[in-house]
């Protein structure tokens, strides 16, 4: 194992052995509570695609089932195997107890933290800004045209709009009052 030393101490650098398994080989966890909606499926089966495989999934070996449990990287493992249908996966090996693999799982999520809506709002201007259409932006950041929209509008810039196409929101309908 290689380590970085910092002012807190050594920091090891598991990502530096990665090894390439049998699929068939990692199984999931009994614990994680993370959920991802199925268009953020779809967006990482984007971003693998586009970007490769970057991140290799974190697991320990377990010897009485004699595969691979995962502790973080659930959802990459899911696109590469049920999405993409690829035979072997990229994995990151700790030696990790039950406490530890389960604190880790948490770490890892929260660690990612959230999207800020006003970061997200700025994301949209500066493709609006490279030419991008609405469906573009919603496509490639794997959001929902609506979002986009509302991102739009939390910027608070007219400019974004310009090239948008508004329908009448109410019609003027002459009535007779003698009928």
């Amino acid at each position: 194992m290689k380590y970085i030393k910092t002012a807190k101490g050594d920091v090891a650098i598991p990502c530096l052995d990665v090894r390439i398994v049998p699929i068939e080989q990692v199984q999931a966890n009994n614990y994680n509570p993370n959920h991802v909606p199925e268009n953020n499926m779809r967006l990482l089966e984007e971003s693998i695609m586009a970007n490769g495989f970057c991140y290799p999934v974190v697991t320990i070996w377990d010897p009485d089932l004699e595969k691979y449990v995962i502790i973080d990287g659930f959802h990459r493992y899911t696109i590469m195997k049920d999405y993409l249908c690829a035979k072997e996966l990229p994995i990151i090996v700790l030696n990790h107890d039950i406490s530890q693999r389960m604190a880790a799982t948490v770490q890892f999520n929260r660690a990612r933290g959230v999207h800020q809506v006003e970061l997200m709002g700025d994301l949209v201007r500066a493709l609006v800004e490279q030419g991008l259409s609405d469906e573009d932006i919603a496509h490639r950041l794997g959001m929902e045209l609506e979002e986009v929209y509302r991102l739009k509008q939390i910027t608070g810039i007219a400019e974004l709009f310009k090239n948008q196409t508004y329908s009448k929101s109410w019609v003027i309908v002459e009535v007779d009052e003698d009928e």
